[in-house]
């Protein structure tokens, strides 16, 4: 992960609770972290309360609260955006997967905001060249489509958690992630993108979201 003697680019923000998903998936998220292709980035990752299986070899270090919050891992984020070191946030869900060059690709941003495309995958929509499910524009939840090209607007539904990356200092401006929602993602993203400046970052998908 870089020289952390030196600020790093990302803070990449990972909250867990056991049951949200498997812990092959987990590691499979966290391995495309340890995967980039650019080095100036820090994982925190934590989980929500003592960890029930001990056992767990994970490939990252887990800060875990004293209670659980239960409150889709809002809390979690709120308490990363606090002791984040980074100059950007990335919130990074246990069933998401950054390509290899995501944060190259996105390192280049210079305004308050970047905003990427994802892939879906699981749903019925299309066949990728791995013969992979995947879609742009459904969600299995109450909302629509995703953003996923420069130009969409950002609306509620429109957004996966993991595509906006903003500037440190404005998410500690703005009092962290203050919505404890389930989907308070939908909620808080197009507030932030009409408040502060935004850089779509190419056509590329840079994601994915399982």
């Amino acid at each position: 992960m870089g020289n952390l003697n030196r600020k790093p680019k990302f803070s990449i923000i990972v909250p867990h609770y056991q049951g949200s998903i498997s812990h092959s998936g987990f590691t499979r998220g966290i391995k495309s972290l340890l995967d980039q292709t650019y080095d100036s980035f820090e994982i925190l990752c934590y989980h929500d309360g003592p960890l029930l299986h001990q056992d767990l070899d994970f490939p990252v270090p887990v800060k875990c609260t004293e209670r659980r919050f239960n409150d889709f891992g809002h809390s979690l984020r709120d308490i990363g955006i606090r002791e984040a070191t980074g100059e950007y946030i990335v919130h990074f869900n246990p069933d998401n997967v950054l390509h290899r060059h995501a944060l190259e690709v996105i390192s280049s941003v210079t305004q308050d905001i970047a905003i990427f495309p994802i892939r879906m995958r699981g749903l019925e929509r299309g066949v990728d060249e791995d013969n992979q499910s995947y879609f742009f524009y459904s969600c299995p939840r109450n909302c629509n489509y995703y953003v996923d090209f420069p130009g969409d607007s950002i609306e509620y539904g429109k957004i996966d958690c993991l595509q906006l990356v903003m500037k440190t200092e404005l998410w500690r401006k703005e009092g962290g992630w203050i919505d404890k929602r389930e989907d308070s993602d939908g909620f808080l993203y197009p507030k932030l993108a009409r408040k502060y400046s935004v850089e779509y970052v190419s056509g590329e998908v840079l994601g994915e979201h399982y």
